[in-house]
């Protein structure tokens, strides 16, 4: 009987030491496109949010402009769909926080859209709004892509709407991407699945995507659980972008960094608008950092001791 108890131990061991083989050891899958947006040894990706909405009104041309004038990498911007189906750069559902005029995107046509001034709401730093006695409209995303097509920048964009109207967002943002053939400079996210389900379809994989929550929550937990291996393929979800923290769970670690460049996926974390959190990822090697404040940004990196993102100035060709 004893004989029986321990050849039935030797087996029960044998088999959790294969278990444990089986989990630690074995491929991992890359991403789609993520090695494209990751830096390797080299400064994190500046990323204006909204154009950098600290300074400028944001998601305008005033704020895309004016962000690569100070010099940044990737400009990123929401976008909306109209009544009449075009796609707007606008953040909220409504035009009002950020408009003079009130009322739902999806209830408004274009030519409505465009009579708004997206920078009456407007206040910098000091309390003063430097666009009081201008007109700055939001943009349909053709205006965006003919604006930087011949510029050295990276564009991120954010599909805000979901279900079937996040299906129509991704294709009429996808046809004005493939005209003028900037599928390699451009990723894109939202917090809707189907929105980037329908934009990975179109494309075909030409272009980065982020992950929906579902998506991150699998490739940041199967890592650190040490389940990556086999299990984890994490395909489209290319860009992994996060906040520092999620959950009470510290997200902005040198580990979760490397655990996601080994599956070949970048990391960029939003909104980092603090001085000490800008040091903190540029240590821990993040592939991207959105900021509202670019300037702030620059500065960190450039303490840092790298290089910074020469400015540029859009000019008629």
């Amino acid at each position: 009987m004893q004989y029986l108890n321990q050849s039935k131990t030797r087996k029960i061991l044998i088999g959790l030491v294969i278990i444990i083989l089986l989990i630690s050891s074995g491929p991992r899958l890359d991403s789609d496109l993520g090695h494209e947006w990751m830096v390797g040894d080299e400064r994190p990706l500046i990323i204006a949010h909204r154009g950098g909405s600290i300074i400028f009104p944001e998601n305008t041309m005033a704020a895309f402009e004016g962000a690569a004038k100070l010099g940044v990498d990737v400009i990123e911007m929401d976008f909306q769909l109209t009544s009449d189906d075009k796609l707007v750069t606008m953040h909220d559902d409504s035009v009002d926080r950020t408009t003079n005029g009130t009322g739902l995107v999806r209830e408004m046509d274009l030519e409505q859209i465009q009579n708004l001034d997206a920078s009456t709401n407007f206040l910098d730093i000091n309390g003063d709004n430097p666009w009081i006695d201008t007109h700055l409209p939001p943009l349909t995303i053709e205006q965006v892509l003919d604006r930087f097509l011949n510029s050295p920048h990276r564009l991120s964009f954010e599909i805000k709407n979901e279900g079937v109207e996040g299906e129509i967002a991704a294709e009429v943002m996808y046809e004005a991407i493939r005209i003028r053939q900037m599928e390699k400079r451009i990723e894109i996210g939202s917090f809707h699945i189907e929105s980037l389900y329908a934009m990975r379809n179109l494309s075909e994989g030409s272009i980065a995507t982020s992950g929906a929550e579902s998506e991150i929550q699998k490739c940041i937990l199967l890592p650190m659980l040490q389940l990556d291996r086999w299990w984890l393929d994490p395909g489209p979800a290319s860009v992994l972008q996060i906040p520092m923290e999620w959950d009470g769970i510290n997200l902005a670690t040198k580990g979760i960094v490397d655990r996601a460049h080994q599956h070949g996926q970048a990391v960029q974390f939003w909104t980092i608008n603090e001085r000490e959190s800008m040091d903190h990822l540029i240590e821990i090697g993040a592939d991207g950092i959105m900021t509202d404040d670019p300037i702030l940004l620059r500065d960190a990196v450039l303490e840092a001791g790298f290089e910074l993102p020469e400015p540029w100035e859009y000019t008629e060709s």
